[in-house]
């Protein structure tokens, strides 16, 4: 039987252990004790209203981040998508429509992949993203196969940075979600897109500066991968 797994049950419950038969990468090990990296990655844009106000702290603070965009939107807002590109920071796959994918086939699946693939080479020429994160955090070891297939990485975040900033539980609570969770390749989950992310974009707007203090790096995903001596071997 092939196993429907909700990655978001493992954040709330700490204690359930994460025995799980396939690679997937949920924080980045292996990293340099001298330096410090955290990555802030935002799901279901690129937003025309949130998304450049995101870019807009970034920007201000000099730091990157990886952004799982939905390919439906990327064809709304091909010059937000460019931003993204133009500023240093990376676009990711998390699917065209956002749908439940064990809900699909492996061919619905591959096309979600591929046009989301193909709407971003639209408007970013030669751009190739190869990390995909699942919608939901729903999964199955069927979907990570079929996503590595194609040649992505199968990304998730790290169980103590699922921020909930979609259920706005206040800035004050999201800051501290963070904060007290850090620690060195951490991966934090944040949305640009899909409702309301007024909090969103105030909680990095405090947090940054807070995150640079305790002498931490922003960088994309790609690049704390890159960093990791334990490549193939990220995953909790």
């Amino acid at each position: 039987m092939n196993q429907i797994i909700d990655y978001r049950k493992f954040c709330h419950d700490q204690k359930l252990e994460m025995n799980l038969d396939v690679q997937i990468i949920t924080e980045v090990t292996g990293l340099n004790d001298k330096e410090r990296y955290v990555c802030l990655t935002f799901d279901d844009g690129p937003s025309i209203e949130y998304t450049p106000q995101i870019l807009d702290i970034l920007r201000e603070h000099n730091v990157h981040a990886t952004f799982f965009v939905l390919g439906e939107f990327v064809s709304y807002f091909p010059e937000v998508a460019r931003r993204i590109i133009e500023e240093g920071h990376e676009i990711a796959n998390h699917t065209f429509s956002h749908p439940e994918l064990h809900n699909l086939s492996q061919s619905e699946l591959l096309s979600e992949l591929l046009r989301t693939e193909t709407e971003i080479a639209s408007v970013i020429e030669n751009e190739k993203c190869k990390l995909f994160r699942p919608t939901y955090g729903v999964f199955s070891a069927d979907t990570v196969e079929n996503v590595r297939k194609l040649g992505y990485k199968f990304v998730l975040w790290s169980r103590t940075m699922l921020v909930k900033d979609w259920e706005l539980p206040g800035v004050d609570i999201m800051v501290n979600t963070i904060t007290r969770h850090l620690k060195n390749g951490a991966i934090i989950l944040l949305h640009d897109g899909g409702g309301n992310r007024d909090q969103t974009v105030q909680t990095i707007r405090e947090v940054i500066p807070v995150i640079l203090k305790k002498g931490y790096s922003i960088i994309t995903v790609s690049e704390l991968l890159n960093l990791s001596t334990t490549k193939g071997n990220s995953s909790e």
